[in-house]
Parts: structure tokens; C-alpha cells; sequence
């Protein structure tokens, strides 16, 4: 669902596999099979937080703006500053009279803070400027005290782990924090403080509508915080040779869902190669997990890392999921559809300590889990089964296999059922269940990675491709009796997408996205795009910005909007489902969609509305009542199981055929498929939309009898379209329609297709892309076909257009510069590094390593040969990290920051049009080439302030404006957006864009 309040009651941990406990004890060299687990290493207390809360709000926000700053208080000296007082008055829109004052409330028992605002005119506002008005920004504040005891560290620091939930940042005195914005409850902050040390704990309180809801008034906003004081356990005898202090501290992750993904036992057969356990370091140290192995169960399994002979390093304060390879070493597999109890084991990771001071010290602990429970299903139960994802790490997702594999002579097509923002697959067996087992088709339910993952777009995309390619290359959980029935085959390019809410948002763009690869599609409940469902126009920046810079900005999510991108979906089966009464995402959407594409296609019948009176967001029957059965009956030409004693007859099942005239519109390269078997892979001018329409028309070549196959000149005129090619010479040649193509036309240049002298081969298609560029003797930029691929190493290409979000779409490492000026500015850039590995391992569940400069050059000296589809975030700049300095070495640049000089240099550096920007606070956010494939993203500013400002601009969440480059200014806290100095997009060839640079 897309706006649901998700957090109103305490967690459940692990409810599929039972609670996992921490178990750590001293190795001292003794086989794991013996080591005796005493009782925990690690003890946690929770810290008491004041329980009167001091606030101060509300004041209005924009949908996504708080990374940018833009907060009032800031104008003031900000919240931090700001003593209590409740005379005091500061001006809000939002409230009767024009301002605000400070107030108290009480934390409850269970740790929740209400926010609430009754006196505010919520429903008056909402009249006239809709739910997004109902978004507002407050602060909060308590105290805490850190116990007195001995922690028993080198440093004489203690280990506190903390995270608020329903919150996007807090602070911890001046440290700035990520909340927990969706109460996953997955992840934890380590912080080092003093025994006895007060501290001030301050709270932005966001009321997003997206995630919170719009409907109730006065918004019903809670946070609540936690603090745990984690130290040695003072029972256990750590030996002669070590203490406690040397000893790396290392939690299971068991709090929330997602720290443990695993998959079940298709009739007693696991259902994957391997399972992810989440580590989280809470110790001062470096951690190294070097080996696994199984402590309960292990007369029927095995486990082992993935690389047994190459330690895990775990950064301090971070947390990574461990991808395991399990084994079932004992036990035949049951019969198909013979019932088995679930699987249970435990496992036991051996880590070591590295110790800055103590270099030479190599302490060994074990940390374990509690019981794991895998659970067993029956051959033809929904089950799951993991997969290596795009970037390495393990996932898993849900599906459904047919019922009558034998009785077709074709690969299976497969329904793709994307889900709605908060469902977890694995918890949500209303979902498994909605979706009823089919005789020729598969069912499959991807993850997106996370409850609400990245709304079904970049890496949640990816995710949803490696779900399927997961299943049709290793059929985890199919029976040895039915792999090779050809029936059983997942075709991963015969896909009828499907989704709920934000999943029917993600069904509208896979549809609009991936036109090549569908059958069929039935959105139900989707938005049409994040800025429509809750909009953007309440951007306090908006006061601030003109409307190029408004332009610029919202360039970078232009790709997600589905009805921009509406005409490549033309031609393709659409049943939109809806309810008359659906306050959550209300009709109007799906009813746009269908209108767009009725429009795009001159066509009333083009794409149908199912329109159910009087239902809302979800009711039964929603995605599987007649009318729906029906639609998929008509395409995947077979039924539900449940209705059938035998099979009904099979019938292939086609993509429908090319229309004779098609669009393909797009914004960004890297997110867009092909349609017609064509895929565009540069833009004229990046981030700006491009267009090509092409038209079959039937041709008779000259001598050729009119009884001959028919032939084909495939006519193409282009907007703002640079690059393209055909993906293969197959699906150009004979597109469904039986003919064969003799001719392309492109903006009246004209390539004949064929195998004689001077015409092109179905060889070079393959592999050659049309380039519009060269001029001719006239001065016209004209179409030339290049066989070469050569521009790949030089060019922005798929894997490198961008935006900045980009970088999360592919594996992920973390470069920490070792080179700043000051102890301060380290620290916080220590901290941002943390942050940023919080961040994605919090949205996406990604593996990321944290490495020092000195190590990442030591560890990655050639990119294109020991790192492969490996993405960098390098923190500091080109003084600061090493690694930067040699990553933008690579290619000279024209946006620059240079902290020795104390400048951000923007445009031709000498040139007339090159700006400098110099006042402290400011800082850089931009990605640039490494190597080929790659992206490495700099995290640089002048001071702390201006390293604080541009990290605060990484796009941990979908929605967020953040194009190629962008420089923080240090009115931004207040500001927002209107604080940006300059932003932009790079040309194709990593050149500074005037034409789009602000």
C-alpha cells in the first residue's frame, strides 16, 4: 500500500525464523566443534532517556526537502541554539495567527513521543491545497546520561547503539544521525562516549503524507527513540594474553526484518545456494569475520562464507550482511508433495579483532545465532528461494510454479507481481496468497529489496530482473524430476507485470520502461508518479529558486514518470484496476493512465479501467475476481489450477504484435529498455526528453513478385536522440509481423539492410549502434552507422548516464580519506562515511565496505580488472583521499573543488563562463567515470560545514532532486534548495553542460 501508518506497535524479530541471539566467548585457538558458548560476550543495558520532551513547531516542508535543509529555524540560529522558552514566538503558516511556541509532552511507557498539534486547522488548510499541505517539520529534544560504569575499553569509552524510528535525522549533541524513516527496526548507530557524559538528544520530526498518511486529522505523528549500552561481558575469562578491550565487539543483527534472508525446503530440497546473516560492529576496532560454520544441526548441514580463504572486514559503527553458503549434507529429499517439519540450525562466525594500537593482538571471538528456522513447503506452495542480486549480495523472493508444466511444449511466461510500500513478502501471507497457482505460468514475487525498497525504480528494477533471471537459470526449489520439462522453464522475456498500489506504480513503469519484454500488464491502485501522488509544490525553496534551477533539479526523477512515458507501452494489453472510494491512492490516477494511453494509441478500446464501485484501496477479490481472471486467461492462455482436473489446451503465448507506427520517449538511457528492439543509449542533450517515432511501411523491392515474404522499410525520425541501436537482428528482421526489414530511414538518411556490398549485415546490427553527429559538407548533423565500440571507453554510456542515484546500482565501496586537515574534520567524515553505509544498507539491504584510502589503493590499483561493477564513494577531496585524486585523474574535469585553495571551480576553468565559489560552508556532490562502467561519487567540502551540507544531498531515497553535480551553499539549512549554488548534468562525454547547468 502506498501511504500507511506501519509503526504502531513494538517489533517482531524474526518472526519466521525465531529471535537470534548473541553468543561471543573466547576461542583461544580451540576448534570451533568444541568451544563451549558460556554465555554472551556482550552485555546491553537500555539508557533512560528525559521523559518530558521539550517542541517546538509546526512549520511547513516539501515532500522530499528535508535533505536539502530547509529549515526555518535555521534563519533564527537554529534548533540546537534555541533555549526553551515559551514566550517565544516564530512564524509558521501553518498555524492560527501566524506563529508558533515552544510546548511539552510526556514519553509513554513504551518509549513513543506524541507530536501532536490538535489547535492547527488542518482540515481548513487541506480544502484548499490537498494532503500534501498536511506535511509539516517540528523539533524535539530530551536528555540522556551515559551510566557510570567501566566498559572496559582502551579509550575509556563506552559503546552506546541508538536509533529513533519514524524519523528521518537527530541529532546527538551536534552529530547528525539517519533515522529509521519506515520502522524497519534493521539497523543501530554506534556511538563512543564517555561514562557519566550528559547529552542533549534533538529529534527532526517529519509528518511525511507518503509514508504516514493523509487522511487522519490531526496527523497522528509519534517517534521513538532507543539507546542500549553495550560493553564486555564481565563473566567470561577472555585468557592471559587478552582483555576485553581488544576483543571486537559484534552483534547479530536481530532487531526488525531483513537482517536474516533465507530461503525454504521444497520438499526437504533448499530452495537456493545461500543465505545473508547482517553483522553489525559495535566496537572501537576493525572486525574481521573469518569463518562459519554450523553449531545445531550439523549432522545434516554445512555452511561456509562464499570465499572461505578471504576475511570480511567490518568498519567500525557498521553493519554487513554476510552472504553464507549452506549445504544440506545429510537427508534425501522427500517425494514431491511429501510434508516435512521445518529445518533448524544455528551458525557460529569466527571474528578477529584489528587494532590500530594493538597491531600485533589478534583476539578471536565467535558470535552466534539462535535458532534458524527454514521453513518446508510442498511442491506447489508458494515458497521462497534465494538469488545472487546485481550486486553480490543474497535476496530472495517468492514464487508460485505451475501446475502442469508437461502439458506445454514452450517455456513458461511469468506474472511478475510487484507489492505495495510496507509489505514485507516473507511476513505477508496475504500477498503469497492473492495470486493463485496457474497450469503454463509461473508467479513470482520480488522483494524490491525492501518494504518500500526504491518505489520499484533503479535499484529495485534491477532487483525485480535478477529475481526472475535467478529462477529461470537455476530453478531453485524445482524438484530434479521436472527441470528439464521444457513447460518448467521461466521465460524472462515473456513477463505479464502486475502490482498493488506502489507495486501498480511499478507495474505503470516496467510497462512503460521494458515495452519489449511484456505480454501483458495490470496496475492496480498505482500513483503515476511520486510528484503527482503527493506533490512537490510545497517546497519552502520554492521562495528561494527560479524556475530553471526548479528545472534542473527535477530533471533527475523525470525517468519515474510514468505518463511521460506512456507511449512506449502503446500496443501492449493494460487492464488498470481501481476502487471508486480509494482515499489512499485515489482513482483519478489509474484513470489518467488509461486516458494517456488511449490518447498515445487514437485508440477507446487501447488500454482498459476496471472500476470497482464503492471499494477502496484494498478489498477482496482486488486482484483476482473474474473480471482479472479473465484478462489473464486472455494472455497467458491457460487458468487457475483450482478450477481444472486436467490441463486445458495449450496455446503459445506471444508478445502482441508491433503496432505499424510507435514511439519510443524517454529521459534517461539508463533506465530505459527497448521498444521495437530498439535501445537508445545517448541523449543530444542529456536529461532532456528524447523521442523517436517510427513508422512500418510495407515495401516491395524492385523485380521482386508481390507473392514473395513482404518486406519492410522501417521509417524513424528523431528528437534529441544522439545514439541508438537495434538489440538484435532477429527482432529487427522479423518483429512479430512475419516480414523482413530492407530499409531504414533515419531523419531521411537512408541504410540498406542485407548481406550484399555496401548495405548492413544482420552481424554488424548486432553489434554496431547509429550515431547522429558527424556534419556533413553542409553543416547538418547526419545519421552514420559505427561498428565500433570504442566510444564505450571514453562516452557515458547505460551503466554510467546517471543521475547521482545511480551509484546505488551496482556493488558499493566506501573510500574514507585519510588526509584531513584537522581531528574534527576527520571525525566527521568518519561519520558521514558510517552514515552512508547506514543509509544503504537501511533502504536497499546492500552489502557496502568501508576502506581507507591507503587500502583501497593497495586492494584496487586497476579498476577494469580487480573491481569490476564495483560503484566508489569517495569522501574528501583530491588533498584529503588519495583515491579521489586518482579517480579524477583520469579524466580532467570542469567542476572541481580544491580545499587547499579553498574553491569550488564551476565551468571552463580559465574561460568566461567559469565561476568560483569560495565562502566556508560550501561543498561539492558529484559522480564522475572510473574507468569504463563505473561511477565514483565525491563527498567533499571546504569546511566541516560544507562536507556536512553535501552529504547530506546523497540520495539514500527515491524523490530526492539530486542531479549529476550539485554545489551546497551555506545558506541551504535554511533555504533549501534556493541555498544550491550551481547544479548541472554532464554532457556525454563528461564535459560541463551550460545548457544544462544552473
Amino acid at each position: 500500500m502506498a501511504s500507511v501508518p506501519l509503526h504502531s506497535g513494538p517489533k517482531v524479530a524474526f518472526a519466521m525464523q525465531g529471535d537470534l541471539r548473541n553468543a561471543q566467548t573466547r576461542l583461544s585457538g580451540t576448534p570451533v566443534a568444541s568451544t563451549s558458548f558460556l554465555s554472551s560476550a556482550t552485555t546491553t543495558t537500555p539508557i533512560s532517556i528525559r521523559p518530558v520532551w521539550e517542541i517546538l513547531g509546526p512549520f511547513p516542508t516539501g515532500m522530499r526537502e528535508q535533505d536539502f535543509g530547509a529549515d526555518p529555524l535555521e534563519a533564527f540560529g537554529g534548533f540546537l541554539d534555541l533555549p526553551y522558552d515559551e514566550e517565544t514566538k516564530y512564524p509558521s503558516e501553518l498555524a492560527p495567527g501566524g506563529y508558533v511556541r515552544w510546548h511539552q509532552a510526556q514519553m509513554d511507557k513504551s518509549g513513543w513521543v506524541p507530536v501532536l498539534y490538535p489547535e492547527i486547522e488542518w482540515s481548513f488548510n487541506q480544502q484548499f491545497l490537498g494532503w500534501g499541505f498536511n506535511q509539516f517539520q517540528a523539533w524535539i529534544r530530551s536528555t540522556f546520561t551515559v551510566p557510570t560504569v567501566d566498559c572496559e575499553q582502551e579509550d575509556g569509552l563506552c559503546s552506546i547503539t541508538i536509533q529513533c524510528e519514524n524519523v528521518g535525522d537527530f541529532y546527538v549533541d551536534r552529530e547528525r544521525l539517519s533515522g529509521d524513516w519506515y520502522g524497519y527496526g534493521l539497523t543501530r548507530h554506534t556511538l563512543r562516549l564517555a561514562p557519566g557524559s550528559a547529552h542533549t538528544l534533538s529529534v527532526r520530526v517529519v509528518h511525511e503524507v507518503r509514508i504516514f498518511g493523509g487522511i487522519q486529522l490531526p496527523p497522528p505523528v509519534k517517534i521513538r527513540c532507543e539507546l542500549l549500552l553495550v560493553a564486555p561481558n564481565k563473566e567470561i575469562d577472555f585468557g592471559q594474553d587478552s582483555t576485553s578491550d581488544s576483543l571486537p565487539l559484534v552483534q547479530v543483527v536481530e532487531e526488525g526484518h531483513g537482517g536474516l534472508v533465507v530461503m525454504d525446503a521444497v520438499d526437504g530440497v533448499l530452495a537456493g545456494e545461500f543465505i545473508s546473516v547482517a553483522l553489525r560492529n559495535v566496537g572501537p576496532h576493525h572486525a574481521l569475520v573469518k569463518s562459519v560454520t554450523v553449531i545445531d544441526g550439523s549432522d545434516e548441514f554445512s555452511a561456509s562464507l562464499e570465499d572461505p580463504s578471504a576475511a570480511i572486514a567490518l568498519y567500525p559503527g557498521t553493519h554487513r550482511p554476510i552472504s553464507v553458503r549452506l549445504t544440506k549434507s545429510i537427508g534425501a529429499a522427500k517425494g514431491i508433495g511429501e510434508t516435512s517439519d521445518p529445518l533448524r540450525f544455528s551458525l557460529a562466525f569466527t571474528l578477529e579483532s584489528r587494532s590500530k594500537h594493538k597491531p600485533n593482538d589478534r583476539s578471536r571471538v565467535m558470535v552466534s545465532t539462535a535458532n534458524i528456522r527454514l521453513d518446508s513447503r510442498t511442491w506447489g506452495e508458494p515458497y521462497k528461494y534465494t538469488f545472487r542480486d546485481f550486486d553480490g549480495t543474497i535476496q530472495y523472493a517468492a514464487a508460485i510454479p505451475p501446475s502442469h508444466p508437461q502439458s506445454s511444449t514452450n517455456s513458461a511466461p511469468i506474472i511478475v507481481a510487484l507489492h505495495g510500500a510496507g509489505v514485507e513478502v516473507s511476513q505477508s501471507p496475504f500477498w503469497q496468497q492473492e495470486y493463485k497457482q496457474r497450469e503454463r505460468s509461473w508467479i513470482v514475487l520480488p522483494t524490491g529489496r525492501s518494504p518500500w525498497g526504491y518505489d520499484w525504480h533503479g535499484a529495485s528494477i534491477k532487483n525485480v530482473m535478477s529475481t526472475i533471471r535467478g529462477l529461470r537459470d537455476y530453478l531453485p526449489g524445482v524438484p530434479d524430476a521436472l527441470r528439464d520439462v521444457r513447460g518448467m522453464q521461466p521465460d524472462a522475456e515473456r513477463i505479464l507485470m502486475a502490482g498493488h498500489s506502489n507495486g501498480g506504480q511499478g507495474a505503470w513503469y516496467w510497462v512503460t520502461h521494458f515495452p519489449d519484454l511484456a505480454i501483458a500488464a495490470t496496475p492496480a491502485a498505482g500513483y503515476v508518479n511520486i510528484k503527482q501522488y503527493v506533490p512537490y509544490s510545497g517546497w519552502l525553496s520554492r521562495s528561494y529558486t527560479d524556475s530553471y534551477l526548479r528545472g534542473l533539479l527535477e530533471a533527475s526523477i523525470i525517468e519515474y514518470d510514468n505518463d511521460v512515458h506512456i507511449s512506449n507501452a502503446v500496443g501492449v494489453p493494460i487492464l488498470a484496476r481501481t476502487g471508486s472510494a480509494d482515499d489512499n491512492v485515489p482513482p483519478m490516477n489509474s484513470r489518467k493512465m488509461v486516458r494517456l494511453g488511449q490518447e498515445n494509441a487514437h485508440n477507446l478500446s487501447a488500454i482498459s479501467l476496471s472500476e470497482i464501485q464503492g471499494e477502496g484501496h484494498w478489498f477482496t477479490g482486488a486482484l483476482h475476481d473474474g473480471v482479472m481472471q479473465g484478462f489473464l486467461r486472455m494472455h497467458l492462455k491457460d487458468d487457475v489450477s483450482s478450477n481444472l482436473s486436467t490441463a486445458t489446451p495449450a496455446e503459445e503465448v506471444v508478445h502482441p504484435p508491433l503496432p505499424k507506427t510507435f514511439e519510443v520517449n524517454l529521459v534517461n538511457p539508463a533506465g530505459m529498455e527497448s521498444r521495437g528492439g530498439i535501445l537508445v543509449e545517448q541523449l543530444r542533450i542529456p536529461y532532456r526528453k528524447g523521442t523517436l517515432k517510427v513508422q512500418i511501411i510495407d515495401t516491395v523491392p524492385e523485380g521482386q513478385a508481390t507473392t514473395s515474404p513482404p518486406t519492410t522499410a522501417w521509417v524513424i525520425k528523431s528528437t534529441n536522440i544522439r545514439r541508438f541501436k537495434f538489440l538484435d537482428s532477429p527482432a529487427l528482421r522479423k518483429r512479430m509481423t512475419g516480414s523482413s526489414v530492407s530499409h531504414l530511414i533515419l531523419d531521411g538518411v537512408t541504410f540498406e539492410l542485407g548481406d550484399k556490398v555496401g548495405q548492413l549485415s544482420s552481424s554488424e546490427l548486432a553489434y554496431g549502434t547509429f550515431l547522429r553527429g558527424a556534419p556533413s559538407h553542409e553543416k547538418k548533423e547526419l545519421w552514420q552507422f559505427s561498428a565500433s565500440d570504442n566510444w564505450l571507453r571514453t562516452e557515458r554510456h547505460r551503466e554510467t548516464y546517471g543521475p547521482a542515484i545511480q551509484i546505488l546500482e551496482k556493488r558499493v565501496i566506501v573510500v574514507l580519506g585519510t588526509h584531513f586537515e584537522t581531528d574534527s574534520l576527520a571525525g566527521t567524515a568518519d561519520r558521514i562515511a558510517k552514515l552512508i553505509v547506514h543509509d544503504i544498507y537501511l533502504y536497499g539491504r546492500a552489502d557496502v565496505e568501508v576502506l581507507t584510502d591507503q587500502e583501497f589503493c593497495n586492494m584496487y590499483q586497476h579498476e577494469e580488472e580487480s573491481a569490476p561493477k564495483t560503484n566508489l564513494i569517495l569522501v574528501g577531496d583530491a588533498h584529503q583521499n588519495v583515491a579521489t585524486k586518482l579517480v579524477l585523474a583520469e579524466r580532467k574535469g570542469e567542476v572541481t573543488i580544491d580545499t587547499k585553495q579553498g574553491s569550488v571551480v564551476v565551468g571552463n576553468q580559465g574561460a568566461e563562463i567559469e565561476t568560483v565559489f569560495q565562502e566556508p560552508g560550501t561543498g561539492l556532490l558529484m559522480i564522475r567515470p572510473w574507468g569504463s562502467s563505473n561511477l565514483a561519487m565525491v563527498i567533499a567540502g571546504l569546511d566541516a560545514q560544507g562536507l556536512e551540507m553535501a552529504s547530506r544531498l546523497f540520495p539514500k531515497r527515491t524523490g530526492i532532486l539530486v542531479p549529476d553535480w550539485i554545489v551546497a551553499g551555506p545558506e541551504m539549512p535554511w533555504k533549501g534548495a534556493g541555498g544550491v549554488l550551481a547544479a548541472g548534468y554532464w554532457g556525454n562525454k563528461w564535459e560541463y553542460l551550460p545548457s544544462m547547468s544552473a
